[in-house]
């Protein structure tokens, strides 16, 4: 059984596979809002879909908390559309991303496993195979944000031939 080992979560490190919304260290300037009392800041071009979409999903996720070192055997992807997670409530979560190799499905050669803590949310590049939504030690809640279509391709779920072990 393959096993990979988790690592701290940055923008450089989790590039490849999406972005990260860094809520305690917003980038940018950002602008004053409220008559004053805060302050904005967008995040434009870290979402994107192809077009013929319906208008975008917001859904809240609650996930009951695991324990590395686990186990897992399905991978997903949303082929039309980026997905954006941002944590309401809740601790760490488990952010496992793999590149599609050259037959459509996850590259489990370069597969990694992220730890993000709660004041990071992500937004997964189109495309990019990720496990689903895995809270750590207590349960947590997500804000959820992608496009659907109605259609099979909204999430494509693969079943690993081999589970990998997270530690």
């Amino acid at each position: 059984m393959k096993s990979i080992t988790t690592s701290k979560i940055t923008q450089n490190s989790f590039s490849e596979f999406g972005n990260i919304i860094d809520t305690s260290n917003p980038t940018g300037e950002g602008f004053s809002v409220n008559e004053g009392r805060g302050k904005r800041f967008n995040y434009p071009n870290i979402f994107d879909h192809k077009n013929g979409m319906n208008d975008p999903e917001i859904s809240i996720y609650q996930i009951k908390p695991s324990t590395l070192p686990v186990e897992i055997a399905i991978l997903e992807q949303h082929p039309d559309t980026s997905q954006l997670f941002l944590p309401i409530t809740g601790g760490d979560y488990l952010v496992v991303v793999a590149p599609t190799n050259s037959d459509g499905l996850p590259d489990i050669s370069n597969i990694k496993a992220f730890i993000a803590p709660p004041d990071i949310g992500i937004s997964y590049h189109q495309g990019i195979w990720h496990l689903p939504m895995m809270s750590l030690e207590k349960a947590g809640s997500f804000a959820m944000l992608m496009w659907e279509s109605g259609t099979n391709n909204d999430c494509i779920i693969h079943h690993l031939v081999e589970k990998i072990t997270i530690l």
